[in-house]
């Protein structure tokens, strides 16, 4: 059985990214996961920011009332506030609620550090998807911490997971990114419970993004 909530919808990659594309994993992967659970993205696209995920990152990075909350968990400076992920998933929600796709009280993404491997095939089973960090191997056997998106999964004939199925925005991590196309990539099981934080943990840190219309 095999279950892809992103078949037949745009790849999004971060390499052609205006903003910060060596480090925008984040939000691409959060564009990708919302485009796959059925949100109209291109909402989220103004005339300065054409692609989705540049314009997610210029509001995380520019509104006020993010950097607000930002700076009360982070008030040296240290990192980023995309890739806080609670600000991420804080930045995510209200950004769509300016853009009219969420109305006011409701979320789309939820983030939490003890997701069980249920709950996030439970979520892509009802067709929603999930934004994950993890450890990976990147050319020249560099090890990188790194967003993906997952959007679906493979399942034997008793309905246990075999494979998770990734939508990577720097490429196929398993080719160590040499291929640089990262659409439907498939994750095995045991990849996944290994590299997916918190790593050779039954737990994950998972951002679930609910089925668009779904409550």
């Amino acid at each position: 059985m095999k279950k892809n909530n992103s078949e037949n919808k745009p790849y999004y990659t971060q390499r052609n990214n205006k903003l910060k594309p060596n480090g925008a994993c984040n939000v691409t992967s959060m564009i990708a996961a919302l485009s796959a659970a059925g949100w109209d993205v291109g909402k989220l696209s103004t005339k300065e920011y054409p692609q989705p995920e540049d314009a997610l990152m210029h509001f995380i990075l520019a509104d006020k009332t993010v950097d607000t909350f930002w700076r009360k968990l982070d008030p040296p400076g240290r990192y980023a506030p995309n890739e806080w992920h609670c600000v991420l998933a804080y930045g995510t929600n209200r950004y769509m609620k300016q853009c009219g796709l969420l109305a006011e009280g409701e979320s789309a993404v939820s983030w939490s550090e003890n997701r069980s491997l249920a709950e996030i095939q439970l979520t892509l089973t009802q067709g929603g998807a999930a934004v994950l960090s993890g450890i990976f191997t990147a050319e020249g056997k560099k090890t990188i911490g790194h967003v993906v998106a997952c959007v679906g999964y493979k399942a034997d004939e008793k309905g246990n997971i075999t494979h998770f199925i990734l939508d990577d925005s720097w490429g196929d991590y398993r080719t160590e990114y040499a291929n640089q196309n990262g659409n439907d990539v498939e994750m095995s099981l045991a990849d996944f419970k290994a590299m997916i934080r918190s790593c050779n943990m039954d737990f994950k840190m998972a951002h679930l993004v609910r089925k668009a219309g779904a409550k």
